[in-house]
């Protein structure tokens, strides 16, 4: 074996090692609809014989072909720090964003909520657009009262100014 191929093989052994330490991902979320479609493709496709073998594939297919992704900043703490409106969730910032910005309607609504309900009004507009809770508002189970009182504002600060 030549000095190289052995150099070569403990940089790849070690980087594997680096990278398990980091970020393990714990879970990925599907929809029932796109769980169906991931089972019918590997009904089709024998060559994976499971889903780790096709995300993997996937993942590196994906890097290969996109340079960059719009992504959003989050704040440096945002990895770490867990929202004041749940206390009683095991969220961090980004994973609250990550929820807002891909899951379904369904899925993201009680978080919608309890943003609206719960969270500063500093803090709201670190998560949500005017107009996204403006969308959202009719379809959130949340207190009557604060959900008028969130359409009552929306409706002011949407509301053009008469011309005289």
């Amino acid at each position: 074996m030549s000095i190289f191929l052995i150099l070569d093989f403990c940089i790849r052994i070690e980087y594997t090692i680096t990278a398990m330490t980091k970020n393990v991902l714990k879970t990925i979320r599907f929809t029932p609809t796109e769980e169906k479609s991931i089972n019918e493709y590997l009904r089709r496709n024998r060559v994976f014989d499971s889903i780790s073998n096709l995300g993997r594939v996937a993942v590196m297919e994906f890097i290969r072909t996109r340079a960059m992704l719009p992504l959003s900043p989050l704040p440096q703490s945002s990895t770490q720090t867990r929202p004041s409106f749940l206390w009683d969730y095991d969220l961090t910032e980004a994973q609250v964003h990550e929820i807002l910005q891909h899951e379904p309607f369904e899925q993201r609504k009680w978080l919608i909520a309890r943003i609206l309900e719960r969270a500063p009004l500093e803090e709201v507009w670190r998560y949500l657009t005017m107009e996204q809770i403006r969308d959202a508002l009719p379809h959130l189970r949340m207190d009557p009262k604060t959900q008028r009182h969130w359409q009552e504002a929306i409706d002011v600060w949407t509301s053009r100014p008469s011309r005289s």
